[in-house]
């Protein structure tokens, strides 16, 4: 059972919140805002202790408002004396910078602007139910905290705005934006259980052979064997086959749905077993998600008057846009030469080809401008001094992060941490259940003892420079006065 099931909801007391935001920050003639969602805690705040802030990313934040009492984050500040504040992102939840989330109001969701929201917190915020205000960065020493894309926001704030993030802590973070990003999948070939893996990527190879031939009565009679019957494009039912391999990253330290997914083929072993246990359960997928509407309706992507493009309160077009526009991290097929859990039919295109669809044609670039992300934010090269990076062994986003098995081997000079928790998934490190193993335990006591040294470390240099600054002082004194 995940922590915000076992929790129940956040007391009011603790948010949420309304930050006046800008609209657009590079837009400086503007004075137009809207309301940014937070929830904060600062029942154990101490004079001069520092502030956890956390970007809830790409999802509405209130099943995450938890985090201010229960969460590594909430546990780091409670540590430290500090502060913990749970931040919503523009454009997802009650965070709207307009009515809808059609283009013209999807337009200001960009890294930008993300970033540049939370400098405007930590450089303006008042908070809430505190009987002094704090002192501006970085006398109070502000830690970013994030995990998956909210972990490449912690990343990026320490990089962009060193003066205002005194130590940042990436957890499970892609900072490496990929185009064609088929290791995704590969974290589950390397650790899911070996009987399952061969399982599906003996189905999947069935399933191929039968896509890419020429003759239509053995697809439609694939289709029909796994509930697509009607489904007409090849490349869709490609999609639909990887759900359940989503199911690797939802795994928590208490819940493994991959593991329910894996049961389906304890007891086969042939081909065809492998393929109707498969077939079963994506039949119970699509009842499920479909719920009674007509397969190629629910789950055509080449209709431009498909629900998902015309919808324009349809939450999903936000991270879309997103990735439309910015990030890609299309989730592909692996080369011919590699063995694949993935149909093969599933390509960039099937992703690319959406987003003029969702956004217009003339409104999102070409390809999303992955290459100037990593350009601009340095993506596995990035050195950051006082930052403790995360990352899960099994997660699949770590190959993409600065711990990933493809990445440079680091520096050696960066006062930064780098931790690998065996055998975890995505951003294990949040949970604080008693269920947790140990290994993260020990990571959670390592954050607090690392991040209260830099404090530390940073408090006695300023010490050591105060008598400096006063003898400075006196000396300009003397000589303004003779």
């Amino acid at each position: 059972m995940s922590t915000s099931t076992l929790l129940p909801k956040v007391d009011p007391r603790y948010g949420p919140y309304h930050f006046d935001q800008a609209i657009d920050h590079l837009d400086s003639e503007s004075t137009t805002t809207f309301k940014q969602r937070y929830w904060v805690n600062s029942d154990w705040y101490k004079a001069g202790g520092p502030v956890i802030l956390y970007n809830a990313g790409e999802t509405a934040a209130d099943d995450r408002s938890h985090y201010v009492t229960n969460s590594s984050m909430a546990h780091l500040a409670q540590s430290l004396g500090g502060i913990v504040i749970v931040l919503e992102h523009r454009s997802y939840g009650q965070s709207q910078p307009g009515a809808d989330y059609s283009t013209k109001y999807l337009k200001t969701l960009t890294t930008h602007n993300a970033l540049e929201d939370m400098a405007s917190i930590i450089r303006k915020i008042k908070i809430p139910n505190l009987d002094q205000d704090l002192p501006p960065a970085p006398k109070t020493k502000w830690i970013v905290y994030g995990g998956s894309y909210s972990g490449n926001l912690a990343a990026w704030m320490r990089q962009k705005y060193p003066e205002l993030v005194f130590a940042a802590v990436p957890s499970s973070a892609p900072v490496q934006m990929s185009y064609n990003f088929y290791q995704y999948f590969q974290a589950v070939q390397k650790y899911a259980p070996a009987h399952c893996v061969r399982s599906i990527e003996a189905a999947i190879t069935y399933v191929d052979h039968i896509l890419f031939s020429p003759f239509h009565k053995p697809k439609d009679l694939l289709k029909k064997q796994f509930g697509a019957e009607g489904l007409q494009h090849d490349d869709d039912f490609a999609e639909l086959l990887t759900f359940p391999l989503g199911l690797w990253q939802a795994m928590t330290p208490d819940e493994n749905p991959f593991g329910e997914f894996c049961a389906i083929f304890d007891n086969t072993t042939t081909v065809h077993e492998h393929v109707e246990a498969y077939a079963s359960y994506i039949n119970k997928t699509i009842q499920y998600a479909c719920d009674g509407t007509p397969v190629n309706r629910c789950l055509d992507t080449h209709d431009p008057r498909a629900p998902q493009y015309t919808d324009l309160k349809e939450e999903s077009r936000a991270w879309m846009y997103q990735v439309c526009t910015e990030y890609a991290y299309w989730q592909t097929a692996p080369p011919f030469w590699k063995s694949s859990i993935v149909s093969r039919k599933l390509t960039t295109q099937w992703y690319q080809r959406q987003c003029p669809l969702y956004y217009g044609e003339h409104d999102v670039p070409f390809r999303p401008t992955w290459r100037y992300i990593n350009d601009e934010y340095q993506g596995w090269h990035t050195e950051l001094s006082r930052t403790f990076w995360i990352d899960g062994e099994w997660d699949p986003w770590r190959t993409l992060s600065v711990q990933s098995d493809d990445a440079p081997s680091r520096s050696g000079n960066e006062d930064a941490v780098f931790v690998v928790l065996p055998k975890a998934v995505h951003h294990w490190d949040f949970f604080v259940s008693d269920n947790v193993d140990q290994s993260i335990k020990d990571v959670q006591a390592k954050l607090v003892e690392t991040i209260s040294g830099w404090i530390q470390e940073d408090d006695a240099e300023d010490d050591d420079a105060l008598p400096k600054l006063r003898y400075q002082d006196a000396a300009n004194n003397m000589a303004f006065s003779m």
